[in-house]
């Protein structure tokens, strides 16, 4: 590590001016503690995962420091972070070049220091210029000279905060209101989204997402969660003036004032270069380990198809041959007759999900047929009828009527699979709660069981396509992994998000979050002629 400091320390000295004048304590001070983390991060059996735990606190205590040095600008913090990732490939590769695992996390190690170090050292000069204001208005009882000299000690400090963020271009940094109206505009954010600042500034930044984000309601709900968890950070597709789009990596910070919300901060990396590398290096290597696990997947599920499909036709088989065998019995036919419609009602059901889940994994939207309808009706028509086979164990708690117009049939079979997963994997005999209530413009629906409860790393793979958790291949739960599928299918057709909260040893709940209403979302399904 003393040999990697050394090294960087002589590059910063001659290419970065700011540098040239810091004291050496003050220039490495901040850097050990990252480099740890990396070190550590490396020494991890899955590097990838250790260093999304760290993440958040990678530069950030560069990017203070740095920030309260009057002679750095952003663009030379930046700077310091390319000459660090020179060196440490330069040192690290002395005695033989890395794996390309840990090229990787080192890759983006940095790269989430850079992002961190700006995001903090904006931050930071912001609060100097908050705190500036402060002084303003406390010492206007004073002498006018005071104020005077307050006062311009605030000019010069926003005309600095002004000068650090316009002479950024690689990254876009921009403020907003808390409704999201862009109040101000870099040189980084004209070269990347192609705005200028008169076309952006007093505009919503709806406009920067692509069509299909601001159908699902992205940039209100990026401003929620940043408002809520104190930040949001999160890559995804977002659009240009010229109509083209690109991979962008977001982070968006609220600012507060005297403890009331009065923006938010945002800095914006494309990320379309370096994806484009990292799927050109990444193509060869992983396309025949896909082939491999996805042969095995088909391999497995046409095993638990095969077998779960034989089961309802096999009783309905004997019930109809049963009919066939025993003609003179008719007093019981009608007991037979109805268990081959419920057998071939239970494959139909089968079958349409398989269906639904094979579109879904296409890219396709799922069709549905609309109506307005009371959803807490819903909810309990099918607590009651889940009851007669469960048991009297589902309650339905609602504050009154939830009306808006969706698919009945999407959303009960939403309730029933998400119910009947419960059964399977919480708490045996426990409680199962159909919650369901109204925001103004939103429609929410929540199914709580108590267990066991999921890891972070189920919950994140939950929803893929044929997944099942650990809990259920160790087990003898039957199943196909396409319940949940199809649940994140049927609330995205109606314009809406499906996602899960759960701890461990206190239960799982899965919440489906919908517009009220989903005409201006849905596919529907044509009229039968």
């Amino acid at each position: 590590m003393a040999r990697i400091l050394q090294t960087w320390e002589a590059r910063a000295r001659q290419q970065v001016p700011a540098a040239q004048v810091a004291a050496s304590p003050a220039l490495r001070d901040s850097l050990p503690d990252m480099l740890a983390e990396v070190a550590t991060t490396l020494a991890q059996p899955v590097p990838q995962q250790a260093l999304g735990a760290r993440e958040h606190a990678l530069g950030r205590k560069h990017g203070r420091e740095r920030a309260m040095l009057s002679a750095y600008s952003l663009e030379q913090v930046i700077h310091e972070y390319q000459l660090l990732r020179q060196v440490l490939f330069e040192v690290l590769e002395e005695e033989g070049p890395l794996s390309a695992n840990d090229r990787d996390v080192l890759l983006d190690a940095v790269q989430v220091g850079v992002r961190n170090a700006a995001s903090e050292f904006s931050r930071q000069r912001g609060m100097e210029a908050e705190s500036g204001r402060k002084a303003l208005e406390e010492a206007h009882t004073q002498l006018e000279q005071q104020v005077q000299e307050r006062t311009a000690a605030l000019t010069a400090s926003e005309e600095r905060f002004r000068i650090f963020v316009e002479g950024v271009h690689d990254y876009a940094l921009f403020t907003l209101d808390p409704e999201g109206v862009i109040t101000s505009w870099n040189f980084g954010c004209v070269r990347m989204k192609g705005y200028t600042v008169q076309e952006a500034v007093g505009h919503h930044f709806r406009m920067l997402y692509t069509e299909e984000g601001r159908a699902r309601r992205d940039p209100e709900d990026h401003l929620l969660i940043a408002a809520r968890e104190g930040r949001f950070r999160g890559e995804g597709m977002r659009r240009r003036k010229d109509g083209s789009n690109f991979v962008a990596d977001a982070l968006i910070t609220p600012m507060y004032r005297d403890g009331l919300l009065i923006g938010f901060s945002k800095v914006v990396q494309d990320l379309t270069e370096r994806s484009m590398l990292l799927r050109e290096r990444d193509l060869s290597r992983s396309t025949v380990e896909n082939f491999r696990v996805e042969r095995e997947v088909r391999e497995r599920f046409i095993a638990m198809v095969s077998h779960d499909l034989r089961t309802p036709l096999t009783a309905a088989k004997m019930s109809a041959q049963i009919i066939l065998r025993r003609p003179e019995a008719q007093e019981r036919h009608l007991e037979y007759a109805a268990r081959v419609v419920t057998n071939l009602e239970r494959l139909d059901r089968m079958v349409t999900d398989l269906l639904d889940a094979s579109r879904l994994r296409e890219g396709r939207a799922l069709t549905v047929e609309l109506s307005h309808f009371d959803l807490t009706t819903l909810a309990r028509e099918v607590a009651e009828e889940l009851a007669t086979v469960h048991g009297d164990r589902f309650l339905v708690h609602s504050d009154g009527k939830v009306e808006g117009h969706w698919s009945r049939d999407g959303l009960r079979r939403v309730l029933e699979n998400l119910a009947v997963n419960a059964v399977k994997y919480g708490e045996t005999g426990s409680p199962i709660t159909f919650s369901v209530h109204r925001s103004e413009h939103r429609a929410g629906l929540r199914v709580i069981n108590l267990g066991k409860g999921l890891t972070p790393e189920e919950q994140g793979a939950l929803f893929g396509h044929f997944h099942r958790g650990q809990e259920a291949e160790r087990g003898a739960q039957p199943g196909w992994g396409v319940g949940l599928t199809v649940v994140r299918g049927v609330a995205e057709a109606l314009g809406g998000i499906v996602g899960v909260t759960s701890t461990p040893n206190s239960g799982t709940t899965f919440f489906v979050d919908l517009p009220l209403d989903s005409r201006p979302f849905a596919k529907e399904k044509p009229e039968q002629e």
